[in-house]
């Protein structure tokens, strides 16, 4: 039962991390990125965007994906100033999902 439980809330937990990340994928990310994550929007191919969706960008670790968030990657800007740990973590969730089917 107790094991139940811990599935359950770990999978709300989640799922409440990647609705987070959605709102802030929304307001700081889409410009470029697109919301399919596929970085096909004007400015995203002008600016070189990563594909999100790309086996290339999900096969790197949180760890790669939190540094690149918080600290920018060539054209991409740091967020690590605008957005608490948390954000991030909510923000790594929401892209973890183009890896998945259905994107």
């Amino acid at each position: 039962m107790v094991i139940c439980i811990a599935l359950v809330a770990t999978a709300f937990s989640a799922r409440a991390a990647a609705d987070d990340g959605a709102a802030i994928f929304q307001q700081l990310c889409i410009a470029c990125h697109g919301s399919d994550g596929k970085a096909t929007t004007d400015m995203g191919k002008k600016v070189q965007a990563a594909d999100l969706t790309s086996k290339e960008v999900q096969q790197l670790s949180d760890s790669q994906l939190t540094k690149t968030i918080k600290n920018g990657q060539k054209k991409m800007p740091a967020f690590g100033d605008k957005l608490s740990d948390d954000d991030i973590k909510a923000v790594l969730a929401f892209v973890r999902q183009f890896g998945k089917s259905g994107h």
